[in-house]
Protein backbone atom coordinates (compact mmCIF):
# COMPACT_ATOMS: atom_id res chain seq x y z
CA UNK A 1 0.00 0.00 0.00
CA UNK A 2 1.72 3.06 -0.81
CA UNK A 3 -0.10 5.54 1.95
CA UNK A 4 2.39 6.81 4.60
CA UNK A 5 -0.32 6.64 7.28
CA UNK A 6 -0.85 2.78 6.71
CA UNK A 7 1.18 1.67 9.82
CA UNK A 8 0.39 4.72 11.86
CA UNK A 9 -1.84 2.11 13.97
CA UNK A 10 1.09 -0.26 14.17
CA UNK A 11 2.24 1.58 17.74
CA UNK A 12 -0.80 1.14 19.04
CA UNK A 13 -1.93 -2.24 18.68
CA UNK A 14 1.66 -3.15 19.64
CA UNK A 15 1.68 -0.71 22.73
CA UNK A 16 -1.77 -2.98 23.68
CA UNK A 17 -0.52 -6.32 23.50
CA UNK A 18 2.54 -6.00 24.93
CA UNK A 19 1.35 -4.31 27.91
CA UNK A 20 -1.92 -7.75 27.85
CA UNK A 21 1.06 -9.79 28.05
CA UNK A 22 3.42 -8.25 30.53
CA UNK A 23 -0.27 -7.46 32.88
CA UNK A 24 -1.10 -11.60 32.30
CA UNK A 25 2.54 -12.34 33.84
CA UNK A 26 2.66 -10.19 36.14
CA UNK A 27 -0.91 -11.05 37.49
CA UNK A 28 -0.10 -14.88 37.41
CA UNK A 29 3.06 -13.59 40.12
CA UNK A 30 1.22 -11.16 41.76
CA UNK A 31 -1.48 -14.17 42.35
CA UNK A 32 0.83 -16.52 43.35
CA UNK A 33 2.26 -13.82 45.88
CA UNK A 34 -0.39 -13.67 47.36
CA UNK A 35 -1.50 -16.94 48.20
CA UNK A 36 1.88 -17.90 49.34
CA UNK A 37 1.56 -15.12 51.97
CA UNK A 38 -1.73 -16.05 52.65
CA UNK A 39 -3.49 -12.79 51.59
CA UNK A 40 -5.46 -14.24 48.82
CA UNK A 41 -7.68 -16.20 50.88
CA UNK A 42 -8.75 -13.14 52.86
CA UNK A 43 -9.78 -11.52 49.68
CA UNK A 44 -11.77 -14.23 48.47
CA UNK A 45 -13.86 -13.20 51.29
CA UNK A 46 -14.93 -9.76 49.47
CA UNK A 47 -13.87 -11.06 45.64
CA UNK A 48 -14.36 -14.03 43.69
CA UNK A 49 -11.24 -15.58 42.21
CA UNK A 50 -12.37 -13.97 38.35
CA UNK A 51 -13.10 -10.20 39.92
CA UNK A 52 -9.05 -10.13 41.49
CA UNK A 53 -7.44 -11.66 38.31
CA UNK A 54 -9.77 -9.17 35.94
CA UNK A 55 -8.89 -6.08 38.82
CA UNK A 56 -5.65 -7.20 39.00
CA UNK A 57 -5.01 -7.58 35.35
CA UNK A 58 -6.52 -3.76 34.47
CA UNK A 59 -4.13 -2.78 37.07
CA UNK A 60 -0.99 -3.82 35.58
CA UNK A 61 -2.03 -3.54 31.87
CA UNK A 62 -2.91 -0.07 32.86
CA UNK A 63 0.46 1.10 34.87
CA UNK A 64 2.86 -1.59 31.46
CA UNK A 65 0.72 0.38 29.36
CA UNK A 66 1.76 4.01 30.34
CA UNK A 67 5.34 2.41 30.45
CA UNK A 68 5.36 1.51 27.12
CA UNK A 69 3.77 4.65 25.74
CA UNK A 70 6.56 6.97 27.66
CA UNK A 71 9.01 4.90 25.82
CA UNK A 72 7.93 5.38 22.78
CA UNK A 73 7.49 8.93 23.59
CA UNK A 74 11.16 8.83 24.53
CA UNK A 75 12.05 6.67 22.11
CA UNK A 76 10.16 8.68 19.25
CA UNK A 77 12.00 12.22 20.84
CA UNK A 78 15.43 11.04 20.80
CA UNK A 79 15.33 9.48 17.34
CA UNK A 80 14.35 12.54 15.87
CA UNK A 81 16.43 14.68 18.04
CA UNK A 82 19.16 12.48 16.62
CA UNK A 83 18.33 13.05 13.05
CA UNK A 84 18.17 16.81 13.76
CA UNK A 85 21.16 16.74 14.54
CA UNK A 86 23.01 14.34 12.31
CA UNK A 87 21.08 14.36 9.45
CA UNK A 88 20.53 16.98 6.55
CA UNK A 89 17.23 16.01 5.30
CA UNK A 90 15.06 19.09 5.66
CA UNK A 91 11.89 17.31 4.19
CA UNK A 92 11.68 14.12 6.68
CA UNK A 93 11.94 11.66 4.13
CA UNK A 94 14.79 9.41 6.56
CA UNK A 95 11.62 9.49 9.23
CA UNK A 96 9.01 8.12 6.27
CA UNK A 97 11.64 5.30 5.46
CA UNK A 98 12.06 4.06 9.07
CA UNK A 99 8.47 4.43 9.85
CA UNK A 100 7.74 0.61 8.15
CA UNK A 101 9.91 -0.58 11.60
CA UNK A 102 7.06 -0.71 13.78
CA UNK A 103 6.46 -4.03 12.07
CA UNK A 104 9.31 -5.26 14.66
CA UNK A 105 7.17 -4.38 16.99
CA UNK A 106 4.08 -5.77 16.16
CA UNK A 107 5.19 -8.85 15.55
CA UNK A 108 7.15 -9.15 18.46
CA UNK A 109 4.35 -7.95 20.48
CA UNK A 110 2.32 -11.14 18.84
CA UNK A 111 5.05 -13.32 19.85
CA UNK A 112 5.10 -11.75 23.38
CA UNK A 113 1.75 -13.47 24.23
CA UNK A 114 3.10 -16.92 23.58
CA UNK A 115 5.59 -16.48 26.55
CA UNK A 116 2.78 -15.04 28.94
CA UNK A 117 4.11 -17.60 31.27
CA UNK A 118 7.53 -16.69 31.13
CA UNK A 119 8.38 -12.57 31.88
CA UNK A 120 11.97 -13.00 31.18
CA UNK A 121 11.14 -14.11 27.63
CA UNK A 122 8.94 -11.41 27.46
CA UNK A 123 11.84 -8.88 28.32
CA UNK A 124 13.65 -10.81 25.95
CA UNK A 125 11.72 -10.19 22.68
CA UNK A 126 10.93 -6.59 23.43
CA UNK A 127 15.29 -6.30 23.90
CA UNK A 128 15.47 -8.35 20.36
CA UNK A 129 12.70 -6.19 18.74
CA UNK A 130 14.47 -3.06 19.79
CA UNK A 131 17.66 -4.13 18.20
CA UNK A 132 16.48 -5.35 15.49
CA UNK A 133 14.49 -1.77 15.42
CA UNK A 134 17.61 -0.04 15.91
CA UNK A 135 19.49 -2.06 12.92
CA UNK A 136 16.62 -1.45 10.84
CA UNK A 137 16.93 2.17 11.62
CA UNK A 138 20.57 2.76 10.75
CA UNK A 139 20.71 0.26 7.66
CA UNK A 140 17.05 2.36 5.91
CA UNK A 141 19.32 6.27 6.56
CA UNK A 142 23.19 5.42 6.44
CA UNK A 143 22.74 6.14 2.33
CA UNK A 144 21.59 10.02 3.63
CA UNK A 145 24.37 10.26 6.29
CA UNK A 146 27.89 10.83 5.97
CA UNK A 147 29.83 8.20 7.88
CA UNK A 148 31.19 10.97 10.69
CA UNK A 149 27.19 11.34 10.86
CA UNK A 150 25.98 8.05 11.17
CA UNK A 151 28.65 7.77 13.94
CA UNK A 152 26.93 10.38 15.62
CA UNK A 153 23.66 9.39 15.27
CA UNK A 154 24.85 6.12 16.52
CA UNK A 155 26.31 7.09 19.44
CA UNK A 156 23.51 9.87 20.44
CA UNK A 157 21.20 7.02 20.66
CA UNK A 158 23.70 4.79 22.59
CA UNK A 159 24.93 7.59 24.97
CA UNK A 160 21.22 8.79 25.68
CA UNK A 161 19.88 5.28 26.47
CA UNK A 162 22.93 4.16 28.37
CA UNK A 163 22.39 6.96 30.72
CA UNK A 164 18.96 6.77 30.99
CA UNK A 165 19.16 3.10 31.91
CA UNK A 166 21.97 3.95 34.57
CA UNK A 167 19.77 6.98 36.20
CA UNK A 168 16.96 4.79 36.44
CA UNK A 169 19.05 2.37 38.22
CA UNK A 170 21.00 4.69 40.67
CA UNK A 171 17.43 6.01 41.51
CA UNK A 172 16.37 2.26 42.43
CA UNK A 173 19.24 1.60 44.18
CA UNK A 174 19.01 5.12 46.16
CA UNK A 175 15.65 4.17 47.02
CA UNK A 176 16.27 0.48 47.81
CA UNK A 177 19.52 1.82 50.37
CA UNK A 178 17.16 4.54 51.88
CA UNK A 179 14.37 2.22 52.72
CA UNK A 180 16.33 -0.09 54.20
CA UNK A 181 18.15 2.32 56.09
CA UNK A 182 15.11 3.37 57.87
CA UNK A 183 13.86 0.30 58.86
CA UNK A 184 13.98 -0.68 62.61
CA UNK A 185 16.67 -3.48 62.20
Amino acid sequence: MKNTYFTSYFPLISILLFSASCSLAATAYVTELLQTYSIYNGMLEFLSANEIRIGLFIVFALIFFMLFSALKLIADTITELALLFFSKDPEGENLKKIRIGSVFYLGSSLVSLAFIQQPLFILAVILIATLSYFIFIVYKIQATLSLVSLIGFILFELIFWFAFVMAIFYVVIKLYNSIMASLPV
